[in-house]
């Protein structure tokens, strides 16, 4: 998959060969797989041994017994990201029934290769939603607070709050926590001090209750919308996992072709060993007429020369 310097690097790999080969490849910037993904197509090497354009990576990885390669480009939104790549011990000729099954899985790895990216950005939203939420709870409960101890409206307070915050180069959800912690002290040693005073208070922190139940109700639509944005990234989820069956589906189908393919290799081998052992048994047959038909000619031979030779 592509990094931040613009080249490919790998992710996955079946050993400690391939690997090397794959780092190679983005150590020198070049080779079949860098090749794949800057030109964005695919790239069929029968030997790389024979490849005088990658010379450089033939001579380091001589000894990893790599030989065919087959790379193709993974795309998201038309553009490449990385390449999928299948390695031959051997020269091999590459069949279009291979590339395009390739391709194909390239085509399923790109799919989810999305569907990981669009969830790691439902999460990290998700978990923004609900900082933000927490926040404006606190914000909400200063808003009111402040308007009912210093006489001044909701927006007043906060742009007061906001002032405040940007002053003392802190959150705006900071200085909310502050003022709320402010006002409970505060209105507990005005409770002590004069029952009157505490009663105006107490009426200010009802209005102030008011508002923040106000705040929970927005807050509780909020939720509401973050719980049907949970449901919708448990169905891409789902939606995904049966990607991965049909992923699975179509190797056990490639599986089952290679398995009929190699059954009907054996049955046309086992035929031309028995066409073989024919035509070895005609030709000893031939040899035994032959042998017979030479022992009758001399028979006959020895009878003419015995019946011209006088008595």
């Amino acid at each position: 998959m592509v990094h931040e310097d613009g080249l490919p690097r790998w992710v996955a790999v079946s050993d400690a060969a391939m690997q090397l080969l794959e780092e190679v490849q983005h150590d020198f910037g070049e080779g079949p797989c860098v090749a794949a993904y800057v030109e964005d197509r695919v790239v069929v090497v029968q030997d790389l041994a024979g490849e005088l354009v990658w010379d450089r990576i033939a001579v380091v990885v001589r000894q990893l017994q790599v030989r065919g390669v087959l790379s193709v480009p993974v795309r998201l939104a038309d553009q490449p990201v990385g390449t999928l790549n299948v390695y031959a011990s051997q020269p091999r000729a590459w069949s279009p029934a291979e590339v395009q099954a390739l391709g194909a899985l390239a085509i399923v790895t790109a799919e989810l290769v999305h569907t990981a990216v669009e969830l790691a950005n439902r999460q990290a939203e998700v978990g923004q939603l609900r900082q933000a939420l927490a926040s404006r709870v606190w914000i909400e409960q200063a808003k009111g607070m402040l308007a009912a101890t210093q006489g001044v409206t909701l927006d007043q307070a906060f742009h007061g709050m906001r002032r405040q915050a940007r002053s003392s180069s802190r959150k705006l959800a900071e200085v909310a926590l502050e003022v709320v912690q402010d006002g409970q002290r505060e209105r507990i040693a005005a409770r002590a001090l004069d029952d009157a005073p505490v009663q105006a208070a107490e009426a200010r922190a009802r209005e102030a209750e008011r508002d923040l139940e106000a705040a929970q109700t927005g807050l509780a639509r909020r939720q509401a919308a973050l719980d049907r944005a949970e449901d919708d990234l448990a169905v891409r989820e789902r939606d995904a996992d049966q990607r991965n069956h049909l992923a699975d589906d179509r190797d056990r189908a490639a599986d089952d072709r290679n398995h009929l393919a190699d059954a009907r290799e054996r049955a046309a081998d086992v035929r031309e060993r028995a066409a073989d052992q024919r035509d070895r048994d005609r030709a000893a047959d031939q040899r035994d007429r032959d042998r017979a038909a030479d022992q009758r000619h001399r028979a006959a031979d020895q009878r003419e020369q015995a019946s011209d030779d006088p008595e």
